[in-house]
């Protein structure tokens, strides 16, 4: 009996110091894991959720630090400044954080452009990638997530290593900008990617900001809003509608019921097709959207038969399947993403291939792009594929029913994927972001709306003097022969405007590095340059070196007609050059032309022999303008639109 009752009493002890146990366990924001970066030379913030009143013990570096949880469970404590150093074991109570380092940590924001990935860059930079790791090197990306309710205290982040296994998922910019300041540095360099693709400055503004705004008042005080279910009830409606559609080009596609991607299919009745010139996917506002399917035949020499390969079929619109000789070698689920699939080995033959593309068109007019690499890459050899394709239609469907893109809605993506990162020391900001402001009214509000997101977000962080770079638009889309108007160039001089207003900001200007096929450009390298000039200079004082292109300060007009443009100092010194593209004037009327300038020491020289006054000067005002300003450095000018003054 008394053995029992010790046993009972062994029972009873153990078990409540178990509940003692769990219950006294912290937690910590996701932000806080294996293989972290914390930043040097600040006092370090670490913060969580415990029982009340519970005692947090953490320790770093043989030292110990404590603090007690509130009443309501919170708790957070601030550790002395470190310097840069490494590996690190932190605990914090019965949490282990393993492989930590002390270094530089810079949070990355903003849309498709910060997100893209150093995977889509391999064929640019492939050498480069493949014979690089570095330990000193980690990165997180913040897990896609919105809240219109109110701002979140947690987010999802996992740390990882730059290795071969990991280093394709990080974003390219990111990538090059880390790689250069941890070489330049030597200190461990901490990235955390907050980005979503396709999302506008209001997603990530708060709604402090938002509400100066107008056009955002409505929106921000209805009550769909408060609703947590909102979001998901709409999403299971959208999903319905675009499963319907589905179902139905499934149903109606001949293509499908035929299988007219089988290998040595009966194609005499397809039409031949010029795949770049004709107007098979209709035009712009009458779209043939449903299923089109190309085929196309190569031939292979005996000696590469079988053999693995590369296909290259350029950027389709919308999403593809491809084939060649009836296996599937590659899908692609939207437009953007280059079309490099690999052959498997036994698939080529000798002779006579069949390359078969099921194209499937949602909204908008179909195409393929033009100015991509089409073709066939065996042991080094090109096949190039010809822009000559038979063309047949599976189906015509009326475009696919919208949905909502919740991600794009004000103050969500700041609260989810900002706002629980605040309290994280980091030291500085890189903001990628603006191509979906480019509308008419996007563009005319983008420079109060980026003011108001960078005093916000230094407002949280507490930071007056956060350092803060904007990447500059890139040139996009057809270059234009005539002076015109564009909101590209309107968020662009946005983006250079809110440079001169707010103080510790800098622009990183890439209006020569885009491509004119592609939103998206891979010249993520030289960009990331000039990332880390501005950052140099913002954040470490680093003034004995140029970081940005001319900016310009003012235009004069002179007694003998010429027009005098002058540049601030610290921007370099101008490239000469006797002719120079992209500069117009206007006079009174607001209707601009083109005019003849050149460099004359640190000034341009504009010749101007218009009939009435000129009041405006604007140089490399469209969406993909030519870039004839430069500085010694190789730094180009952003472009800009100023009044004219008179002498």
């Amino acid at each position: 009996m008394k053995k029992f009752l010790s046993e009972k009493k062994i029972l009873l002890e153990s078990l409540l110091l178990c509940a003692i146990i769990c219950r006294a366990e912290v937690k910590l924001p996701g932000i806080f894991s294996d293989r972290m970066v914390l930043q040097r030379e600040v006092p370090i913030s670490i913060w969580g959720w415990a029982e009340p009143k519970e005692t947090v013990t953490v320790t770093i570096d043989g030292k110990q630090y404590r603090t007690q949880a509130s009443q309501t469970g919170e708790w957070s404590i601030k550790l002395p400044k470190y310097k840069a150093g490494g590996p690190y074991e932190l605990k914090v109570n019965q949490l282990v954080m393993q492989d930590v380092y002390i270094g530089d940590v810079y949070l990355c924001s903003g849309q498709s452009n910060m997100e893209l990935t150093v995977k889509r860059v391999m064929d640019k930079y492939k050498d480069e990638i493949l014979s690089y790791e570095n330990n000193l090197i980690r990165y997180t990306k913040t897990k896609y997530a919105y809240n219109f309710i109110e701002p979140q205290d947690n987010s999802e982040n996992v740390w990882k290593i730059c290795t071969q296994e990991n280093v394709l998922d990080f974003a390219a910019l990111c990538y090059f900008f880390a790689k250069e300041m941890q070489t330049e540095k030597g200190v461990a360099v901490g990235i955390i990617n907050s980005s979503w693709g396709g999302t506008p400055i209001a997603a990530w503004s708060t709604r402090h900001s938002l509400e100066k705004h107008k056009n955002f008042q409505a929106k921000l005080a209805s009550g769909l809003y408060s609703n947590p279910d909102y979001p998901d009830s709409v999403k299971r409606a959208d999903k319905m509608l675009a499963d319907q559609w589905n179902r139905q080009q499934l149903e109606k596609d001949l293509g499908y019921k035929g299988k007219w991607t089988q290998d040595n299919f009966e194609d005499s009745d397809w039409e031949q097709t010029e795949v770049f010139n004709s107007n098979w996917g209709g035009s712009w506002d009458k779209p043939v959207n449903g299923v089109h399917y190309f085929r196309q035949r190569i031939n292979i020499p005996s000696e590469l038969a079988g053999k693995k390969a590369t296909l290259r079929v350029g950027t389709l619109k919308d999403a593809d399947a491809t084939y060649i000789n009836g296996v599937c070698v590659g899908r692609t689920g939207y437009q953007y993403p280059p079309r490099i699939y690999q052959v498997p080995t036994g698939t080529l033959r000798a002779g006579e291939n069949e390359i078969v593309i099921r194209l499937l068109s949602s909204k908008g007019r179909p195409f393929f792009v033009k100015g991509k690499p089409y073709q066939l890459e065996i042991e080094g050899k090109t096949f190039p594929l010809s822009s000559l394709w038979k063309h047949k239609i599976g189906c015509i469907l009326p475009s696919a029913p919208s949905s909502r893109s919740f991600q794009n809605e004000p103050a969500g993506l700041y609260n989810s994927m900002i706002h629980p990162l605040r309290n994280y020391s980091i030291r500085g900001i890189i903001w990628y972001q603006g191509e979906s402001d480019t509308g008419p009214d996007g563009s005319k509000q983008y420079e109060s709306m980026l003011v108001n997101l960078i005093n916000d977000w230094r407002t949280q962080w507490a930071n007056k003097k956060l350092p803060f770079v904007i990447v500059q638009l890139a040139n996009y889309q057809q270059r234009s022969n005539k002076p015109m108007e564009s909101g590209v160039a309107q968020v662009r001089e946005a983006q250079r405007r809110v440079t001169l207003r707010l103080k510790n900001t800098g622009l990183a200007t890439a209006i020569d590095l885009g491509e004119s096929n592609d939103i998206h450009p891979l010249n993520k390298k030289d960009l990331a340059h000039r990332c880390v000039l501005q950052m140099n200079r913002l954040a470490f004082n680093k003034t004995d070196q140029v970081a940005e292109g001319p900016m310009v300060e003012k235009a004069e007009l002179k007694g003998n007609g010429q027009i005098i443009i002058s540049f601030t100092k610290g921007t370099g010194s101008l490239k000469q050059a006797k002719e120079l593209e992209g500069i117009a004037v206007s006079g009174k009327d607001g209707k601009y032309k083109f005019v003849e300038a050149y460099t004359e020491g640190n000034q341009i020289i504009v010749k101007w022999n218009g009939q009435e006054e000129p009041t405006s000067i604007r140089y490399a005002w469209e969406n993909n303008p030519p870039s004839s300003i430069y500085n010694t450095d190789g730094l180009p000018a952003s472009s800009f639109q100023i009044p004219i003054s008179k002498n």
